[in-house]
């Protein structure tokens, strides 16, 4: 279960989600190059929570892929703004890092957006993380080429059924053989927490493997 933490501020009581039987979190760390500190201060407070109440956690990054400046220096920008925003006392994750990659105003050619995920993901393996893909099937197919070469990083796929059915998976996007992560709802409801939440399951190898 990722917790979009801007949205829903200070308001969730952790040992209500835990007790309720929800077993993980993603809380959003990080937005492009600069991020109200306001909200960075709501996610370290879920981040800690979440962890105090027993729950394994993880940190999403909402990226804002651009050639202003140049791409490469772009997405080093966004990447080391992440790993520093770590920095600033947020608890360890348990789960790898996640590239949110999903922004309707990004406005550069597939090739430059392989090249910008490529760059932002060695960024943070040079500095000891690994990455989790985050996207939906119509925006990935859309924005990456169909060589982009991605299909080896775990991928979180956001796709919304009108009846949810574990029997009945999405379709993955080009490149990828299956997901790790599936968001399947982005209204559900939680105990513990007020307001729409991002509801998801993963896939128990990977939960076990961190």
């Amino acid at each position: 279960m990722p917790i979009r933490c801007r949205w829903q501020n200070t308001n969730i009581n952790w040992q209500q989600v835990k007790a309720a039987g929800y077993a993980f979190a993603f809380v959003k760390c990080s937005d492009g190059s600069a991020y109200k500190q306001q909200f960075i201060d709501i996610g370290r407070t879920h981040a800690k929570n979440a962890v105090a109440a027993g729950l394994k956690i993880g940190y999403y990054h909402f990226a804002h892929p651009t050639n202003h400046g140049g791409l490469v220096n772009d997405a080093t920008s966004e990447a080391n703004y992440l790993i520093a925003t770590l920095k600033t006392d947020f608890p360890t994750p348990n789960f790898p890092l996640v590239l949110d990659f999903e922004d309707e105003n990004m406005h550069i050619t597939t090739a430059e957006a392989k090249t910008w995920v490529e760059t932002f993901y060695n960024v943070l393996q040079q500095a000891g993380y690994e990455m989790i893909f985050y996207t939906y099937k119509v925006y990935v197919d859309a924005h990456l080429p169909a060589t982009h070469g991605f299909g080896a990083l775990p991928l979180w796929l956001a796709s919304y059924p009108r009846n949810f059915d574990i029997n009945k998976l999405p379709k993955n996007p080009v490149g990828w053989t299956g997901w790790e992560i599936w968001q399947y709802n982005d209204k559900g409801t939680v105990k513990g927490i007020s307001g729409g939440v991002d509801l998801n399951i993963m896939n128990k190898a990977f939960f076990d493997k961190y």
